[in-house]
């Protein structure tokens, strides 16, 4: 189904139930986590608070084979509900449950949901508006999410001091209710084809679905290189704003604010892009700008450089996101867009935790403000190198989904 680019996609009923939906979920999980690293930090010091992030991690890159096939095998609205109602009844558990053991494995349970709805509904958004609008969507999708992620890490705080982490993970619990509820509402179904037999080999489906097409062959693997350098900042990205720069927990709060609205300023304008050509593009431009701007935020001497360097890393990241979603879904066959979103999504995930792990390194190694830089330098190395390649890619706008015949 194609739609002429003039069309809103709030004029279809499907999508003012489903982007609200989705970004409220956000906001709950923004909440759940505050909640969970405040309960976690109890128990131990960093080792605790590792295992919770690598609970939230773990999971999605294991079910690298499985959720994506779940997705492309069974109706979507079945998929869509079940994991819903997964991520409540682990929501549940956590808000009635204490113990670290407990915790943890509630998180797993959560995150699997998490691992088969994300392609889900990332599969589902093309025959909901029709390929020509996944642009403008996966962007508007973006922003919301981002608003209520901020939304959520403002309230969550509050919200423990108030009712305590049961209260708060309750609240979660009821987003993924309501976001159960919608996947019944929503019309629009994704099917698989009746009487297709899956092809050997079919779990690595989506990682094959990358390497097949031209452009997501170079522009994934040069995504992984820039996760492994541009998140490992993160680690010490606290010790920058409070310890080098002397910023207080409010600074703190507020340099991450602004690298959030950045982030949402970020994937709206991507949303307003056009074609493989210019998404590609921006892909490109996000890993610059991200390199640059640790760059800068690794040299700066105030807080004016600091807040300037941390918007415009929020901004690449919604640029270089936004960007990446769309061009993976577009460009992917739909019987496996599943398994493509899956595949990315975990391996992504995956470079996440190795750059945990080369974060602390080079923390130790060089320093706070020479790890920003060294990881700066290393973005943009990855943007040239996937730069040449890419301008050199022919034939771009012929390669999108809507024109490829691949095998199921």
């Amino acid at each position: 189904m194609k739609q002429p680019l003039q069309t809103s996609i709030w004029s279809f009923r499907d999508v003012r139930l489903v982007l609200p939906a989705r970004a409220l979920s956000s906001a709950g999980d923004s909440i759940a986590l505050i909640a969970l690293m405040l309960r976690v930090s109890e128990y131990g010091g960093p080792g605790t608070m590792t295992a919770l992030l690598l609970a939230f991690a773990v999971p999605t890159v294991v079910m690298i084979p499985f959720a994506g096939r779940i997705v492309d095998s069974h109706d979507s609205r079945t998929v869509l509900v079940s994991a819903s109602l997964v991520q409540a009844s682990a929501g549940i558990g956590l808000a009635f449950g204490d113990g670290l053991a407990e915790t943890l494995v509630l998180v797993c349970l959560l995150q699997v949901g998490t691992a088969v709805s994300g392609p889900a509904w990332a599969a589902l958004i093309p025959r909901i508006v029709g390929e020509d609008l996944v642009g403008r969507t996966t962007g508007t999708s973006q922003a919301l999410v981002g608003v209520a992620t901020l939304a959520g890490a403002a309230v969550g705080g509050v919200l423990v001091a108030w009712s305590g982490d049961r209260g708060a993970l309750l609240v979660d619990a009821t987003t993924f209710l309501v976001l159960a509820v919608v996947a019944r509402l929503v019309v629009t179904r994704r099917r698989p084809e009746r009487g297709v037999v899956p092809e050997p080999g079919a779990m690595t489906a989506g990682l094959r679905g990358i390497f097949s097409d031209a452009l997501l062959r170079i522009l994934v693997p040069c995504l992984w290189m820039f996760v492994l350098a541009g998140e490992a900042v993160n680690v010490v990205e606290v010790y920058l704003i409070t310890g080098e720069l002397g910023l207080d927990a409010a600074g703190y709060g507020g340099v991450v604010a602004v690298q959030g609205a950045g982030a949402i300023a970020g994937a709206w304008l991507t949303g307003r892009l056009v074609g493989a050509i210019t998404r590609s593009r921006a892909v490109l431009a996000g890993m610059a700008a991200i390199g640059v701007a640790c760059v800068l935020m690794g040299l700066a001497n105030g807080v004016v450089t600091l807040l300037i360097g941390s918007v415009t890393v929020g901004f690449g990241s919604g640029l270089l996101n936004a960007a990446v979603g769309t061009l993976v879904v577009t460009r992917s066959a739909e019987a496996v867009r599943g398994r493509v979103v899956a595949a990315l999504n975990g391996t992504a995930r995956a470079c996440s935790l190795f750059a945990l792990v080369l974060g602390g390194l080079l923390g130790a190694l060089l320093g706070t403000r020479m790890t920003f830089v060294a990881c700066g330098a290393a973005c943009g190395v990855a943007a040239a190198a996937a730069a040449v390649p890419v301008l050199r890619v022919k034939g771009l706008e012929t390669n999108d989904s809507a024109q490829k015949v691949l095998s199921h």
